[in-house]
Order: C-alpha cells, then structure tokens, then sequence
C-alpha cells in the first residue's frame, strides 16, 4: 500500500504533464485503455481465464468498474484540469471521510463522536485550500467546480471500496480489479470518443507518452491491483487510513516536478484537513485512551 501510496500521489504531476499535450478525457482514454490491455494480457495468460467465484459476480464487478473507472474518472480527470496538483491531492485526501460515511450508512462500522468533529474540520480546511488557489472566498463554480468534482470523485472511490469487500471473499483482488477496470473503461470510452477522435497523435510529446505509459500501467494496472488486495486483506477502513499520506506526498513531488508552491492559507487549510481525516479514521483511540487512562488511575492508587 506504501508503494501505491507513492505511484498515486505522483500520478497527480504526471496527469497534469499529460494534460499539456491533450485534452482531459482525450488523456484519460488512452491511459485507461492502455492499463485495462495490460489487464487483459494477464488474465489471458491465467489459467481461469475470465472465470469469476460466481456467475453473477461479472455483474457486480461491472458496478464496481463503472463506480470506481468510469464514474471516479470523470469527475478526476475535469477536476485536475481544473486545479493545482497541490490543491487537488489535498482535497483527494479526504477520501477516507467518504469511506468512513458510506461505511456507516451501509452498517458496515460507526462514526465516533470525534470522526463526526473530524469531517467538521476537513470541510473548513478544505474551503481554506480552495480560497488560498482562488484569491479568497469564492462560491461560484468556476471557482469551487474542481473541489466538488473532487468530492463525487471521492464518493465514488468510497463505493469502490466498500462494496468490494464481499465480492472479494470469493474472488482474487487481481482478479476483481482486472474485470472492473476492463469493463468501466468500456463504459468510459463513449464519454471520450470525440476527444480520441480529435486527439495529434503526432503532436504527442515524448513527456505525454511517459504520462500515459506512467498514469496507466502503474496507476492503473499496478494501484489498483494493491488497492484491492489490501481491501482483501485488511478491509476497507484500514486500508482507507493510508490515503492520508497521498496528499503530504503529492505536494512535494508537485512542487519538484511542476515546481508548485502552496500559499500560507492553503498550507493551513491543508494541515487542518488532515487532521479532520486523522480524527475521522483514528482520533477516537486517542479520547479512548485518555478515558481509560482516567479508568485506571485510581485503581492504580489503590
């Protein structure tokens, strides 16, 4: 999960290097497609072959891929175009928040009372890092459009990774991510075809075939292959916890490689909205054990 931590929060500089010498969904296209081909080359050499654990499970893994392919890269792919990679990896770092919400809302865990305070924060820090981009405070679309896209982004995300976690019990994670990826790319190609359509094929710099080559066999075919096996192996929430590090990371690799800065404000709101997440996934263990602290003092003493 480090490792993928790592390819992902580069991937945001690479995607906007991309983004020079194509359009969003133009880019988009080509890297999906190029990962969901690499897909199909390994399970072709498989011995199963395309063989799920069961028969409706190609239905499900479908969902999947249109929920964390198709979906989540529509809305990545205009929000990037939209913002810095710094602002934009530290609003991607909030998926955890979704994970957690939609965790609860399907009974899977519970929110703490200090995981509720924690979302309260990432939202105020948040609305810090997007007015720092934008000069102030500014409700408009132009101005909080690549935040919100973010956010569904992230909505999608969480579905991806809850609702895998059943389908897993009787597939491999290779296996599952390889069929969601290959199907919600299928999905996604009509939404780009114009953009293919338009795309210089000549005029493709050698930094955009890297971007691709980079964004689609190891973001793609290599992250989301990890992503799944350690929903496997250690559910969801857990494995939700390491996105905390994909922001801090994507904004030192951002301002070496695109050499961008971020202002003071969205510095802090970068900082506060890392704590929100810190008190949504983990913060309850600390009031947990401070209370049992306080339990064992005066047995202690005694």
């Amino acid at each position: 999960m480090l490792m993928t931590v790592l390819i992902w929060a580069g991937n945001i500089s690479v995607v906007k290097i991309g983004l020079r010498t194509l359009s969003p969904h133009g880019f988009n296209a080509i890297r999906l497609s190029l990962g969901a081909i690499a897909y199909l080359i390994a399970l072709a050499a498989s011995p199963e072959k395309f063989k799920l654990g069961r028969k409706g499970d190609v239905w499900k893994a479908g969902g999947l891929g249109l929920l964390g392919m198709t979906a989540y890269q529509i809305f990545f792919i205009q929000a990037i175009a939209r913002m810095d990679a710094s602002a934009a990896s530290v609003v991607m770092g909030t998926s955890p928040l979704f994970i957690a919400l939609l965790a609860t809302v399907a009974g899977k865990e519970r929110i703490s009372p200090a995981g509720w305070v924690g979302i309260a924060i990432s939202a105020a820090g948040i609305l810090l890092v997007v007015s720092g981009q934008n000069g102030g405070i500014v409700l408009s679309w132009k101005a909080m459009g690549g935040a919100v896209l973010i956010m569904l982004a992230n909505l999608c995300w969480a579905g991806y990774t809850v609702f895998s976690r059943p389908v897993l019990e009787r597939n491999s994670p290779f296996r599952l991510a390889a069929m969601s990826a290959i199907l919600g790319t299928l999905a996604y190609l009509p939404f780009a075809a114009r953009d293919v359509a338009a795309v210089d094929w000549a005029g493709i710099r050698w930094q955009g075939w890297a971007a691709i080559l980079y964004s689609g066999i190891l973001s793609i075919f290599v992250g989301y292959t990890i992503w799944y096996k350690s929903v496997h192996e250690v559910g969801s929430a857990k494995t939700g916890v390491y996105s905390n590090l994909t922001p801090v990371l994507a904004i030192l690799i951002a301002a070496a490689v695109l050499g961008e800065r971020l202002t003071g404000l969205q510095a802090a709101g970068a900082a506060i909205t890392l704590t929100g997440v810190y008190l949504t996934r983990s913060g309850y263990r600390f009031f947990e054990r401070k209370s049992a602290g306080r339990d064992a003092g005066p047995a202690a003493s005694a």
